[in-house]
């Protein structure tokens, strides 16, 4: 299962690049696209927290109402963080006069939203820790991360224009190399 969700953000994230060479816009493009995928990553890891937390229907069920309500809240900070950082390397051109103030405010809205940034995380693990373990809750937080984690890597290969096929075979290597005593 681990691998299908892999392979499942793998080429959602990579896909992009044949379909907009051929006039088709990626996923990211379209909402609807994108919502659909969101959701089937979802739905995925949902199955493996389930499965490696032991979680019951339950628990799962307040899982994904507080995942989904506070991921809302995530999602929407950091598209307001995009517009900041925007808005602030305007600002910051070079050869170009920057407005003292206008930097002054966009950088305390920067500053302010990573607070609010970690306010949503201390309030979900406040949330959370109401239906789920300080273990299960820590064994979830080690997931994100991994997949978070796992997401950027593949972002970040694609940035550099790594095919997929050739990430993918040096990931096995570095996986059967660690392996091996």
């Amino acid at each position: 299962m681990r691998r299908s969700v892999w392979y499942l953000v793998l080429a959602a994230l990579m896909g992009a690049a044949p379909a907009r060479a051929q006039g088709v816009p990626p996923a990211g493009d379209d909402p609807a696209q994108t919502q659909l995928l969101r959701q089937r990553i979802e739905d995925r890891f949902a199955a493996r927290v389930k499965e490696q937390l032991g979680l019951s229907d339950e628990q799962l069920a307040k899982l994904r109402a507080t995942s989904t309500t506070y991921g809302g809240r995530r999602r929407d900070l950091e598209a307001r963080e995009r517009l900041l950082r925007s808005a602030l390397a305007e600002q910051m051109r070079p050869g170009v006069a920057a407005n003292q103030d206008s930097v002054s405010r966009l950088t305390d809205a920067l500053v302010g939203l990573r607070s609010s940034y970690a306010k949503t995380f201390q309030d979900e693990n406040a949330e959370l820790a109401t239906y789920l373990t300080p273990v299960q809750r820590s064994q979830l937080l080690a997931m994100r991360e991994r997949l978070m984690r796992r997401i950027q890597e593949i972002r970040q290969a694609h940035r550099n224009g790594i095919p997929l096929r050739e990430q993918l075979r040096e990931e096995r290597r570095r996986r059967l190399d660690a392996a091996r005593p």
